[in-house]
């Protein structure tokens, strides 16, 4: 007999009737949540599945054959009718059987905990696995999977409006693919260089009897004949799942955002704000769940279970028009500010234990910034194609007005007709000249822009739409962090002053003094960030610490003056000792970078006692030689190149012995105090002289932190590329790729960088690099992760997620 082979658009012609096909289509989206949990040891099928679950005449057929010729229990027969829920007809009796009824069966057995979903939201899981198993594992028995469950809240998933979690199953406004999985993001393993979150599979009870006659459906479905037909297909077209597959601007992601993008609180901040600003849909869908009154008041309560559930309930509009507006708000500079969220500027936040996790064709997964939510991809071609896309939506070429305000705007770019110019500028220019040349060139296109990409314009600078739009699309265009724009803007004040003072003109010493405090203030925050920070970068283990590569400076700072402080009280020294505190002045900080200076020297001449263990080392170092692992030592500055090491040490030398030789802190104290002579204008000039010669070298060297951004990358037919990257100051740096040493955790060069040139590990270009930690309550929520395993054979690359699977 030759297998039936029906299409999906010949299964939606035998089924025309809406109704039918909606309550089709639920039942296989409620059937995910029963082949997708993970059944207790004390489960039995629940007897409601024979009253409520209808079978068609040829379901019938098939059940009864699982009873009389298989022995297959009656309830077991027609709950694998259920899950099949196809063969060559429908098994199931769509127009008798209800939906809600199979959702409240469900909901049941997920309260009672006879069906178990683990919780993937946020860090719980992983945290729980950390502290009850020891070895990686790739699979855990049913036992175990059950201990790893114990007391954890139900999952959240999510598969078309169906939503699972604390609250049993909802229905939500929103259709979204977050299909239930047992396979988990669990655990790091031991390999210090491994970013994967290693991925478990957890284990049902395969004993059960719904589970033991499986296998014996299958053997009697093909004794009814073979089926080829599309049914998936068509269940799919239903809610037009291949679209989305295809959508790169699908806001599917946002579900993985709210696990992993947003802490405890700030979840809170976000379902507070739906309370009150969705004309009452958000109150009405938690108010069958007990949750009435101030929207505060209910959120006060709630757990990261509960209100990852709760927001599920809303619309994808809402929850990322309610993201991006609690954003906005934290980046007013008023010191009362309303509920927002606290997202600075140069902070991206990306998937943590859901890293692995995208959806559809171009793979897309969210990023938070202060510029809102965005729906990114690795492709990093995704950016110019919206771009274009943007463009051709503001300027209808069958329209002749537009053609021709188009070649007006395009009037200096070559081409034979409009389309082609635009394709040549598009194509050439730099994104961010694209969108103030054609974007901002009307008002009515800045309007359609923000719509099409969810910005709200009002009251924005020039500056702050074309940044907002360039994050929107896939770009990434922020101001490079410069630690000393003010500092350098009271020097040339200070030194104007001195200068004008000096030839003549009328001399104010409160004036002067004023001026003066405030610079030797922002001298003292210059050189105190910097010494702490080049502390931080030479001898901290990297590799090996929570966050490789990754500075939090109110986090790293004591522990770098408290190193500091060890080594002075370790030495013998003519000079007084000094104590580095939480407020340095000038005369300590200066002595400091002679500290720091004849530390790693101290530590270059017993470099044996900081040599890193062989069985420290990653893996790969020990099976390959085209990746190299360059940290031998728990000092990185004992891994740099010999002149890198000499140039470190003078510049350090050079910044004590020139500022105090200038006596640059003496100065300080002549403009901070009372003096009744009059002030000394050249030694002032010597000071100041001193101080620019300084801080000059230690921002030439890397050793203050200026933040480095790509710029621009090239390559050729074999994949060689250069990156350029530059700071605000326009110094630029390159590197090239494929490299040797790009497996070692530090940050890529697509993302804003804090680069140290003098920092050499490797020739040509191969330097210390870091990325910026911003001290929030999300970077608390994420305090000590990852969590790695003790010493084991690393673990193979993560597998697959659900997302993946579910729109792949």
């Amino acid at each position: 007999m030759d297998p039936i082979r029906l299409t999906k658009e010949d299964l939606a012609a035998a089924h025309p009737d809406p109704d039918w096909r909606r309550s089709f289509y639920e039942f296989s989206r409620l059937t995910d949540f029963l082949s997708g949990c993970i059944l207790n040891e004390r489960f039995k099928l629940p007897d409601e599945l024979v009253s409520k679950i209808h079978l068609t005449e040829f379901g019938n057929k098939v059940m009864q054959k699982l009873i009389t010729k298989n022995d297959v229990p009656p309830k077991d027969a027609r709950t694998l009718c259920l899950l099949r829920l196809h063969h060559i007809e429908p098994l199931v009796d769509v127009e008798r059987s209800r939906p809600d009824d199979l959702r409240t069966i469900i909901n049941d057995e997920l309260i009672s905990r006879n069906m178990l979903l683990p919780f993937i939201f946020g860090r719980q899981l992983y945290d729980r696995y950390a502290s009850l198993f020891e070895d990686a594992q790739e699979v855990l028995t049913h036992r175990d999977t059950l201990r790893l469950l114990e007391g954890m809240p139900i999952g959240i998933f999510q598969s078309g409006v169906f939503v699972s979690g604390p609250y049993g199953l909802l229905r939500s406004r929103e259709s979204r693919w977050l299909a239930p999985s047992r396979s988990v993001s669990a655990f790091h393993c031991s390999d210090i260089t491994c970013p994967a979150v290693h991925r478990v599979l957890l284990s049902t009870d395969h004993s059960a009897s719904i589970n033991e006659h499986a296998p014996t459906m299958e053997r009697v479905l093909d004794q009814f004949g073979a089926d080829h037909s599309d049914w998936q297909g068509f269940i799919d077209s239903i809610d037009e799942l291949e679209r989305l597959r295809f959508d790169d601007q699908s806001q599917e992601p946002i579900t993985l955002a709210l696990s992993d993008l947003l802490s405890d609180g700030e979840l809170r901040t976000l379902l507070s704000d739906l309370l009150d600003n969705t004309s009452g849909s958000m109150r009405a869908a938690v108010q069958p769940l007990g949750l009435t009154g101030k929207a505060d008041d209910i959120v006060a309560e709630l757990e990261r279970p509960q209100l990852t559930q709760i927001l599920l309930l809303a619309p994808n509009h809402d929850l990322i028009s309610r993201i991006d507006h609690l954003i906005a708000a934290g980046q007013s500079a008023a010191k009362d500010k309303p509920p927002h969220l606290d997202v600075h500027q140069g902070e991206i936040r990306r998937l943590k234990t859901n890293r692995a996790m995208t959806y559809g064709t171009f793979a897309l997964y969210p990023e938070l910034s202060a510029h809102g939510i965005r729906f990114m991809s690795s492709d990093f071609s995704l950016g110019p194609l919206r771009l274009k896309r943007l463009v051709e939506e503001l300027y209808r070429l069958d329209d002749p007005a537009e053609v021709d305000e188009l070649q007006w705007q395009l009037r200096e770019t070559e081409g034979d007709d409009p389309q082609e110019q635009l394709e040549e500028y598009v194509g050439s220019a730099s994104p961010e000249e694209v969108i103030r040349h054609l974007v901002l060139a009307r008002r009515t296109n800045q309007v359609l822009a923000s719509e099409r990409l969810g910005i709200d314009f009002n009251g924005a600078s020039d500056d702050d739409f074309v940044n907002a739009t360039l994050w929107k699309l896939g770009f990434y265009s922020d101001a490079f962090e410069d630690r000393n724009h003010d500092f350098w803007e009271h020097h040339d004040r200070l030194k104007r002053y001195a200068q004008v003072a000096g030839i003549g003109a009328r001399l104010d010493p409160v004036e002067l003094r004023a001026i003066a405090a405030n610079y030797f203030i922002e001298l003292e925050g210059v050189l105190d960030d910097s010494l702490t920070f080049t502390t931080w970068a030479l001898t901290t283990d990297h590799v090996s610490t929570e966050r490789p590569f990754s500075y939090a400076p109110k986090v790293t700072r004591d522990a770098s003056l408290a190193r500091l402080n060890e080594h002075e009280a370790s030495i013998a020294s003519e000079h007084e000792r000094i104590e580095l505190t939480d407020s340095n002045t000038l005369y300590p900080l200066i002595r400091g970078f002679g500290i720091l200076a004849n530390l790693l020297s101290s530590a270059r001449d017993n470099e044996s006692q900081h040599l890193r263990s062989r069985t420290d080392y990653p893996g790969y170092s020990r099976h390959t030689n085209l990746k190299k692992f360059p940290f031998l030592h728990r000092m990185p500055f004992l891994d740099l190149l010999p002149k890198a090491q000499n140039r470190l040490v003078e510049t350090l030398g050079y910044v004590r012995i020139t500022l105090e030789t200038a006596k640059v802190h003496s100065v300080r104290n002549d403009y901070m105090h009372y003096r009744s002579s009059v002030l000394d204008l050249s030694k002032l000039n010597t000071a100041l002289e001193a101080v620019e010669r300084s801080v000059g070298r230690l921002e030439a060297d890397g050793l203050c932190r200026l933040a480095y951004g790509l710029v621009s990358q090239s390559g050729d037919a074999w994949d060689r590329r250069v990156f350029t990257l530059r700071n605000s100051r326009n110094r630029q740096i390159a590197f090239a790729r494929p490299g040797a040493f790009d497996w070692n955790q530090m940050p890529s060069l697509r993302h804003l960088q804090y680069v140290v040139p003098a920092a050499v590990f490797a020739r040509p270009n191969e330097m210390l690099r870091f990325t910026r930690v911003f001290e929030t309550e999300y970077a608390d929520y994420w305090h000590d992760y990852p969590k790695r395993r003790p010493r084991r054979q690393p673990m193979g690359a993560a597998v697959t997620s659900p997302a993946q699977v579910a729109l792949a």
